[in-house]
């Protein structure tokens, strides 16, 4: 999982393309529910795809001698084939694949639509590229990477340079590896074990530290379970005329700045955890100047990638309103 990009399953391509598990085409499968019906709110790889290929994949392909030697309880070998587009090629029945599951009835719409779904959100994708951003996707360069630099990533803690118990959380591959996240299943992934433990000599952030809050711990949990990806998205449409403080101001600083400018010794001993703090900075012109990396201030977030020109522009404007608390 953690190197798959450079991974070749030859035998995988074959068995998508060319190769097939034989049925009897008598046998029949047991309808999907209707499109209508289908609900791909939250499309999971545990709960919405694993039950898919359970059902129609892996009586061939899976056991000791999968056929095609594609074993597709295999998280590494299924996204292998997922972002190839051998997946999406056999499920569809498109030209130059083997039809599958093979001498049996098409899927469901519905089960096309999630397996789509997922394929589209999770598999590994270019985090430079980016899509549009989809309300029910976490996106791990948009979300959880600033999240765990502002809480975790900082000097004295988990920064390359001082990676505490060998673990740095700076970047996609090092979390992925030094983190021990296993993609599709949270409770076996160190790094929410690590932020979710009631005891707190070994919870993260250690006190006295403020602990990731509900949300933020969900938003993690979800991200594992969408495949724990590299992905990222882009807003084609961006709203710089309606900006509040609760709508788009304060979600912005809680995800990027209150891991370091919280708790009894915030960084430069500034603290960001309410309007009236924020409002004072913002005023001060620390605020855009850090966030727009300029001569003389602080570049924020700290050890993280500067925000799109989109954030930076809702805060000039809740600025120029005169940082209202609404």
């Amino acid at each position: 999982m953690k190197h798959l990009h450079t991974l070749c399953f030859p035998a995988v391509i074959l068995a998508f393309i060319a190769l097939s598990c034989q049925h009897d085409p008598d046998e029949s499968v047991k309808p999907g529910p209707p499109t209508d019906d289908c609900d791909t709110t939250l499309v999971t790889y545990t709960s919405s795809v694993v039950p898919i290929l359970q059902d129609n994949c892996y009586s061939c392909h899976s056991g000791t001698v999968p056929s095609g030697g594609l074993d597709l309880s295999n998280f590494e070998q299924l996204a292998f084939v997922a972002q190839n587009g051998s997946l999406s090629g056999a499920i569809n029945h498109k030209p130059g694949f083997t039809p599958m599951p093979d001498g049996l009835p098409k899927l469901s719409d519905c089960d096309i639509n999630t397996l789509t779904i997922w394929i589209r959100d999770t598999t590994f994708t270019d985090p430079e590229i980016g899509h549009e951003c989809d309300p029910d996707t976490v996106y791990f360069q948009n979300e959880i990477l600033p999240l765990l630099i502002s809480s975790c990533g900082v000097t004295g803690c988990h920064d390359p340079g001082t990676a505490q118990d060998g673990v740095i959380l700076t970047d996609y591959a090092s979390i992925m590896q030094t983190a021990d996240v296993r993609p599709g299943n949270p409770d076996g992934s160190d790094l929410y074990e690590k932020i979710t433990d009631s005891d707190p000599d070994d919870r993260m952030p250690p006190p006295p530290n403020q602990p990731l809050n509900a949300e933020q711990i969900a938003r993690i949990e979800r991200w594992i379970l969408q495949g724990a990806q590299n992905n990222h998205c882009e807003n084609t449409s961006c709203d710089t005329l309606n900006v509040t403080f609760s709508g788009q101001i304060f979600p912005v600083i809680q995800n990027t700045c209150l891991g370091c400018h919280s708790g009894p010794n915030p960084t430069g001993i500034l603290l960001l955890t309410n309007h009236s703090q924020i409002a004072s900075v913002a005023a001060s012109g620390r605020l855009l100047g850090a966030i727009k990396h300029q001569n003389g201030y602080q570049p924020m977030p700290q050890n993280g990638a500067q925000l799109n020109q989109c954030i930076i522009t809702q805060f000039e404007k809740w600025i120029s309103d005169g940082t209202p608390n609404n």
